[in-house]
């Protein structure tokens, strides 16, 4: 019913053109006309939606859907720091000496890379996303350095990360920045036997068109050499045992968009709570101050179900990751979900606390971390339709246009009627607001002594044993054809009423309503 009275501008649309398309006689008249416009069945899917319900054996509906609450990736389990490293290049040499172009002269060697990653963390590849290489070249002699810089455990298509640079004299003579996106990093140093650690190398010799320059000790060249913007999109090595905080957040949690209820209870619910990880680690944790929020209304979730979680590694074959899920599930019986969810929540307020590899370094160093995957919790939410309510509305606005449509001018007053034939346990109020350009009310469809539809005969049990009928109208007078003239948005109302009593009401799949529309219209037809 609520998507017919959407149609309902447009169905006096199509009476419009039908009129406008009549073989023109050469006379004026006006004349009456009565014809059907929709006869249809619906049920509880075309008002709410047909992709949340399913069905149980005994016909009882039940909603059914998903929502996503959080999500951890790569960058909340582990970061390679932004890093930077001073190598200094000088002359060994007590005495000095000359160089010649293209001679190189004896330094002490470079030490490796160490990324300080704390928490135990030992990494022994990854490749990047993305990071940049920042490096600033400074030359203590009168000529200008070539400079090889070879990262040995950098590669990328099979060659090897290798800079080839002139150091111009001068201190920062020369800043240059690189990609790293792409490269895959071997942190086992030039030993073999390290982590989060890169072996590196360098050449340094006088330029070939320099002139021949004294070196004494201590002179040669410094680089400053900065790691920044390291993001990986895979990892693998031992990740430590952190902890990760999730703080306080909120997520959408809308169960059925644009429904309110008046007292609404749920007799039961089952929440599912399922956490999907794409890790190589195993974590424990929990979550902490759920609560269920819709407007000003709070719930807080009571159970002790999500305070000690233990989660299994993924496992993978070659790129092919297999998740671990865990499931906890929250009912009756173990928490208060009813009401948790009899609130409606638009919105859920959640945090926690994971702990990683909360059993040490059982893997042997094979922990592994994908960028794209990572740890998902998942609500799966189950909510049998047997509930108690006062009401509930579903409202919707909708934009329409008539301004241009001059048939209308001809319409001299009608009416559309709207029979039903209504086999659901409760009745429906219907109202739809005429909204100008600036969102103000200035009209509705219906009076308010005539929107209502009755509802079916019910047993004891609530239970519908025999359908109602109904009929509505909706006048079509000069005025309220001007206003439908001005109207920019339609505000669209279905208030539900419950049975005064007890017990809980219950939806089956085989209630439906019948609705047929008619017109009944005077039109004035001209012709030139």
């Amino acid at each position: 019913m609520h998507k017919f009275i959407k149609s309902l501008l447009s169905i006096c649309l199509v009476v419009v053109l039908f009129f406008s398309c009549r073989k023109q006689t050469g006379v004026n008249w006006d004349v009456d006309a009565v014809f059907p416009i929709v006869n249809s069945t619906l049920n509880i899917k075309n008002f709410l939606g047909d992709s949340i319900f399913k069905s149980d054996n005994t016909g009882l509906l039940n909603i059914s859907l998903t929502r996503t609450i959080t999500a951890l990736r790569l960058d909340s389990l582990l970061k390679l720091p932004d890093t930077t490293i001073v190598s200094t290049f000088t002359s060994v040499n007590p005495f000095g000496s000359t160089l010649t172009p293209g001679q190189s002269f004896p330094f002490l060697p470079a030490a490796d890379i160490t990324f300080n990653i704390g928490d135990g963390t030992a990494i022994k590849f990854a490749t990047l996303a993305k990071g940049t290489l920042n490096v600033k070249y400074s030359n203590t002699i009168q000529e200008p350095l070539d400079l090889i810089y070879v990262i040995n455990g950098a590669v990328k298509n099979g060659s090897v990360l290798t800079i080839k640079e002139t150091i111009p004299p001068g201190v920062n003579a020369l800043i240059k920045n690189y990609d790293l996106s792409g490269y895959t990093l071997n942190m086992r140093g030039i030993s073999g036997m390290q982590y989060n650690t890169l072996a590196q190398n360098y050449t340094i010799t006088l330029n070939q068109n320099a002139n021949p320059a004294q070196v004494n000790f201590g002179q040669g060249a410094k680089i400053e050499v900065a790691y920044s913007n390291v993001v990986p999109n895979y990892v693998e090595g031992y990740f430590g045992t952190p902890k990760v905080e999730i703080p306080l957040d909120t997520a959408n949690f809308s169960l059925i968009d644009n429904f309110s209820a008046e007292n609404f209870m749920l007799s039961s619910a089952v929440l599912d709570f399922k956490i999907l990880n794409e890790f190589g680690v195993e974590f424990t944790g929990g979550f902490s101050n759920i609560k269920s929020i819709n407007k000003s209304t709070i719930v807080p979730l009571i159970t002790s179900e999500l305070s000690n979680i233990n989660i299994n590694r993924a496992s993978k074959v070659g790129n092919t990751v297999y998740q671990t899920v865990k499931t906890v599930s929250l009912s009756n019986a173990n928490s208060n979900i009813a009401p948790f969810l009899s609130n409606l929540p638009d919105k859920l307020v959640y945090q926690g606390t994971v702990n990683v590899n909360p059993l040490g370094n059982i893997s042997g160093y094979n922990d592994f971390a994908f960028g794209d995957n990572g740890l998902t919790v998942l609500a799966d939410v189950n909510i049998p339709m047997r509930f108690n309510a006062n009401n509930f509305v579903i409202q919707s606005k909708t934009s329409v246009d008539f301004s241009n449509i001059k048939q209308l001018e001809n319409v001299n007053s009608g009416t559309i009627i709207i029979s039903a034939l209504n086999g659901y346990p409760f009745a429906a109020r219907l109202q739809a607001y005429m909204l100008n350009a600036s969102g103000v009310v200035i009209d509705s469809l219906f009076n308010n002594s005539n929107n209502q539809i009755a509802a079916g005969q019910v047993n004891a049990q609530n239970i519908v044993v025999s359908s109602n009928s109904s009929q509505l109208r909706i006048p079509l007078t000069k005025e309220k054809i001007s206003k439908l003239k001005e109207t920019k948005n339609l505000k669209i109302t279905s208030k539900f009423i419950m049975p005064p009593n007890p017990p809980d009401i219950k939806i089956y799949d085989y209630y439906t309503v019948n609705v047929n529309i008619t017109a009944d219209l005077n039109y004035h037809v001209k012709s030139d």
